[in-house]
């Protein structure tokens, strides 16, 4: 248990932890929703019928950060301290079925930079004790150097992940710390209010994780959230079937997908996309053909759409690469 004993006047300071006198001015937030919208005979980067969105961004209620303050403890509610917190994270129930999370967007309320270590953005999965996060599923890096600029430019920062993750339950996106003195991150948070259900969450030391509203922790309330916002992404528009028109084996695959349809008597053409929209793979092959292969092993791991069309019917099957 975090325990603080410096008695001052406000909630906050009988607990040690003070509210920063700056306040974040997030009236100028705009919606995070985007709408891909390209013509699928474009260009091989470009893709319709793609909608990408970020959870809770901008987030509602007043934005502040907490700080620690007193002999017992130092640094950062929302990021390093004392302590030695190793995770900020946020906890999120489970995305639109068929949403991809492919990236996060942070937003640091202060940043310093003595090594210019790597910082790692992560999805867990909620496999820990009791729903708890659990393993690292999908992840990213970013220099601190780069976040440090964010900061000072009063801009967020945007990582997209290494492969993307499909939540299927409820997930968690977070933060892992920097270790070494001189590098400091903090987060800016939701304010606590009474009556709020915070989303918080930290992992301690010991690696055990802990939901920062928990009164246990803290021994008073402290109902916050974290500014973590998983971008998330749906193609649309075309629901794979529910035929076996088309037929992918293996699936998963690890690089070669034996692919079967019906025959045609126009050209076919075969276009694979990864989850953030963009065309990856494109060829064509003879209508009557109705069976083919295809190497994917240059790809990353991750879910991509096998889209086939020979101009009068369009078939798309999910394919997992592993």
């Amino acid at each position: 248990m975090k325990k603080y004993y410096l008695i001052a006047v406000s909630l906050f300071l009988l607990s040690g932890i003070s509210e920063a006198q700056i306040v974040k001015d997030a009236t100028s937030a705009k919606s995070g929703k985007i709408r891909v919208n390209h013509p699928a005979t474009g260009n091989l980067n470009e893709r319709s019928d793609v909608i990408c969105d970020t959870i809770r961004f901008p987030m509602p209620g007043e934005i502040t950060y907490y700080y620690f303050e007193g002999p017992n403890a130092s640094g950062y509610l929302t990021g390093n301290n004392s302590y030695k917190d190793k995770v900020k994270a946020e906890y999120f129930t489970a995305a639109e079925q068929g949403s991809t999370i492919t990236g996060i967007i942070a937003e640091f309320a202060i940043a310093t930079s003595a090594t210019n270590p790597d910082v790692t953005f992560a999805i867990w999965d909620n496999t820990g004790t009791n729903g708890k996060p659990g393993a690292i599923v999908a992840s990213a890096t970013k220099s601190l150097a780069s976040i440090v600029n964010d900061v000072q430019n009063e801009q967020i920062t945007t990582v997209m992940l290494n492969t993307p993750f499909e939540p299927t339950t409820p997930f968690y996106a977070g933060v892992i710390l920097p270790v070494a003195a001189g590098d400091t991150l903090a987060l800016w948070c939701r304010k606590h209010e009474s009556g709020y259900d915070g989303t918080a969450w930290d992992q301690w030391s010991d690696g055990s994780w802990y939901a920062v509203g928990d009164p246990e922790v803290w021994q008073s309330e402290m109902e916050i959230s974290f500014l973590l916002h998983p971008i998330v992404c749906k193609v649309v528009g075309i629901d794979e079937p529910n035929d076996d028109v088309v037929q992918i084996s293996p699936n998963p695959s690890n690089g070669i997908i034996n692919i079967t349809t019906r025959k045609s008597l126009q050209t076919m053409n075969l276009e694979v996309y990864d989850m953030r929209g963009s065309r990856v793979y494109a060829r064509s092959y003879p209508g009557s053909l109705t069976r083919v292969n295809i190497d994917l092993s240059f790809l990353p791991k991750g879910i991509y759409m096998v889209s086939l069309s020979d101009g009068s019917a369009r078939y798309n099957r999910k394919v997992v690469m592993e």
